[in-house]
C-alpha cells in the first residue's frame, strides 16, 4: 500500500475511534441528566460534632478500641 492510503486509512479510523468516544460520552451526559431528574436528593444528615471538630461516634468507637487493645495486652 500507499503511505497515502495508509494515512488515510489511519485518518478514517482515527474519526471512527474520536467520533464513538464523543457519542458515548454525549449518551453518559443525557442519561446521568435524566437520572438525576428522576431520583430524588437524599437529605444528609450533619453528625453531632465535638468542639474539637470530630464526631462524638468516632471518639466512642477510638476509645472503646483502645481499651479493647489495652485489655488485650
Amino acid at each position: 500500500m500507499e503511505i497515502e492510503a495508509l494515512l488515510m486509512q489511519s485518518l478514517q479510523l482515527l474519526g471512527l475511534g474520536m467520533g464513538a468516544v464523543f457519542i458515548i460520552l454525549v449518551l453518559l451526559i443525557a442519561i446521568v441528566s435524566i437520572v438525576s431528574k428522576i431520583v430524588p436528593e437524599e437529605i444528609v444528615k450533619t453528625p453531632a460534632i465535638s468542639k474539637s471538630g470530630i464526631d462524638n461516634n468516632h471518639i466512642v468507637a477510638i476509645s472503646a478500641a483502645i481499651r479493647q487493645f489495652r485489655k488485650n495486652r
